[in-house]
């Protein structure tokens, strides 16, 4: 249940930082591409904790 909170709140401030940084780059928001960027991220700190405490 925490990966799927973890994910969760990654995408939705993910969708934030998307909105925000393209209003400050005057460039269209494209909700695809920042789902996807935030999703890896997402992963990324749900599996790098695991792999850091085995090593």
């Amino acid at each position: 249940m925490k990966r799927i909170v973890v994910i969760f709140w990654s995408l939705l401030l993910g969708i934030v930082a998307g909105f925000i940084g393209a209003k400050l780059d005057q460039s269209n928001f494209n909700l695809q591409t920042s789902l996807i960027a935030f999703f890896v991220f997402g992963l990324l700190l749900n599996f790098v904790p695991g792999i850091v405490k085995n090593s």
